[in-house]
């Protein structure tokens, strides 16, 4: 163990390098990878810039940090929310209560999940590289479940489910840039992103277009 790795490790180490990591956390949701400094941080965390270098290395460092637990954090909450559902709960109940838990931790529960959203793309080619592997984990969580979905007869038989995993995550990740918490309470969004992954947008089959376009026109 570092010397640096001992000093963290202390109780009140601790919790000046959880500091660290909301400051940074925050500063990276808001300002991106480029538009975030260590005097920042430090700024931010009510800290000299320099002291930043008894708890980490470097920016990459610290923003290697903030990364996985974002992606860690939002795992954890997806898994925790669909394994509290009674075993025999219907498909559309797992997929709702992992979106419900994804879109809270991502517009509701700080500033991890959301930096990793916003600033994942803008990291240097080592830390993408490692937390590569912990997003590799959450969308193989998600196929497996979406997996689920198929094999229960709720998700067609012919639907690409890499395809309809990206459309998911990818979705929900963009709330980011458009959600208002005074427009719509997130178990609501949550409950109508599923609807249209469900049942879709278009007509069904005992609905045909021609049928509505003749009812418009009497009325």
């Amino acid at each position: 163990m570092s010397a640096r790795s001992r000093r963290a490790s202390h109780p009140k180490s601790a919790i000046t390098k959880q500091r660290i990591l909301d400051a940074a956390a925050r500063a990276f949701s808001l300002n991106g990878y480029a538009g975030t400094t260590i005097n920042d941080i430090a700024m931010t965390a009510g800290m000299q810039g320099g002291s930043i270098y008894y708890y980490f290395e470097s920016k990459d460092d610290i923003l290697q940090e903030v990364l996985d637990v974002g992606i860690t954090r939002v795992f954890s909450a997806a898994r925790l929310a669909v394994g509290s559902l009674p075993a025999s709960s219907a498909f559309s109940e797992k997929l709702e209560a992992a979106v419900t838990a994804h879109l809270t931790m991502l517009l509701q529960q700080g500033d991890y999940t959301s930096a990793n959203i916003r600033v994942f793309e803008q990291a240097p080619p080592a830390v993408k590289r490692q937390n590569r592997k912990l997003r590799a984990a959450y969308g193989e969580y998600w196929g497996q479940l979406l997996s689920e979905g198929q094999r229960s007869g709720a998700i067609r038989k012919n639907v690409d489910l890499t395809i309809l995993r990206l459309m998911i995550l990818g979705s929900m990740n963009w709330a980011v840039t458009w959600y208002r918490s005074d427009r719509m309470p997130i178990p609501e969004l949550a409950r109508k992103f599923c609807e249209v992954v469900l049942k879709g947008v278009g007509l069904s089959d005992d609905q045909p277009e021609s049928s509505s376009r003749g009812r418009r026109a009497r009325s």
